[in-house]
């Protein structure tokens, strides 16, 4: 089973370190922050075929200790961080989204607190962009 899950609510991709208890699961993102999620929002991914059906969350043994391994999360990111992206570049890469749409997005994130989104949802604010298809198809993700 793949070690690599994406977060349904942040839409990042992390790495499975350890199941921590039944609901929450130890995990490490690209930039090598370990944290704690639950398990109810990581779904499967696979880099090739991207987001994968929910299924149950993978059973951990204790093994012996050996080398760190190569790095699971890619480092060159396909998607989109709308937490950092321009509105030319949400123009150019979000398929139907005008650049007006794209100027909306990034005034919404500037009015935020923090400057920034802390979750998809925060999406639904701005209209005619279908964002659960932005979603499915892991164009989007915030950071």
């Amino acid at each position: 089973m793949s070690k690599l899950f994406q977060d349904t609510k942040t839409g990042k991709l992390v790495e499975w370190i350890s199941k921590h208890d039944k609901d929450y699961a130890m995990v490490r993102d690209a930039t090598g922050n370990v944290t704690f999620l639950t398990i109810e929002q990581l779904v499967p991914y696979d880099k090739d075929k991207g987001r994968l059906a929910k299924v149950a969350s993978p059973q951990t043994t204790p093994q012996p200790e050996e080398a760190a391994p190569a790095t699971v999360v890619p480092l060159e990111e396909r998607r989109l961080n709308l937490n950092t992206a321009t509105a030319e570049i949400i123009q150019k890469r979000l398929p139907g989204v005008g650049y007006s749409t794209a100027k909306k997005i990034v005034e919404l994130r500037m009015s935020l607190s923090g400057e920034r989104f802390a979750n998809l949802g925060q999406l639904e604010n701005i209209p005619r962009v279908n964002w659960e298809k932005f979603i499915e198809e892991d164009l989007i993700f915030i950071s």
